[in-house]
């Protein structure tokens, strides 16, 4: 068996682990609405199963960390479950995780994330430790190792990440289909609003979702899923090989 989860392994595992990890994955992600449909933990499970699949093909020189599962949601708060961190609150997080895995000698992380409102201060966190800790930082989001063509191809609606939308709705139908409402919602017309404008997600979606969410199924998902594991690879194999 595979061990690639940090928790889920003895002291000893981990420890003879770190004789051959080379980078360390940390998952970001959000416990928020999503639609009508979507369970509220599609970000942070999404992530995982990317960097789960990428990880396991890369052992033994992966680790993951304990995910952070909920995220920078704010604008979210107006729909019930929502939950959120603060953005100090985050980024401190994403620090001390870091601090743990340099005092045990590993020196590149790479922070894969799954929710739009965790890219800023994600962003900001892996430049802090970078400047502040030495350490050889990566931040992307899993939906951008996905070509543009690949998804174009895929999807009608050609919206990615998009929210609750064709896309992550097609990857839980693909990942955990049985918490995917037997009702999905067709598109809604969303309301108008200015863009640059800081808002609220049910200022700017119909019901808090875009795109059409009907058109999505499971085969869609899984070929979205492997371009994304495939690009993760390969990120992260240059990581390894190519930065010093």
């Amino acid at each position: 068996m595979k061990k690639i989860f940090i928790d889920e392994m003895t002291r000893e595992e981990f420890k003879n682990m770190l004789e051959t990890v080379k980078v360390a994955v940390i998952p970001t992600g959000s416990t928020e609405q999503h639609g009508p449909h979507l369970p509220l933990k599609v970000d942070i499970a999404n992530t995982l199963h990317i960097v789960k699949r990428a990880a396991e093909i890369l052992y033994p020189e992966v680790v993951v960390t304990p995910p952070i599962a909920v995220g920078v949601s704010p604008h979210h708060l107006c729909y019930p479950g929502s939950l959120t961190l603060r953005h100090e609150t985050f980024i401190n997080l994403i620090l001390d995780l870091c601090q743990s895995l340099k005092h045990h000698g590993i020196n590149k992380i790479a922070i894969v994330n799954g929710h739009g409102g965790n890219v800023a201060p994600g962003y900001l966190a892996a430049r802090r430790a970078r400047d502040a800790l030495g350490l050889k930082m990566v931040f992307i989001s899993y939906w951008s190792l996905i070509p543009k063509e690949v998804s174009d191809a895929i999807l009608d609606t050609k919206i990615i990440p998009g929210h609750a939308c064709e896309f992550e709705t097609s990857l839980a139908l693909a990942i955990y289909p049985e918490l995917v409402s037997k009702e999905i919602p067709h598109a809604v017309k969303a309301p108008w609003h200015l863009t640059g404008l800081i808002t609220d997600t049910n200022e700017t979606t119909g019901n808090g979702y875009v795109g059409d969410p009907s058109l999505a199924t499971a085969e869609k998902g899984e070929k979205l899923i492997d371009a994304a594991v495939k690009g993760l690879v390969s990120l992260l194999k240059d990581f390894i090989t190519k930065v010093k």
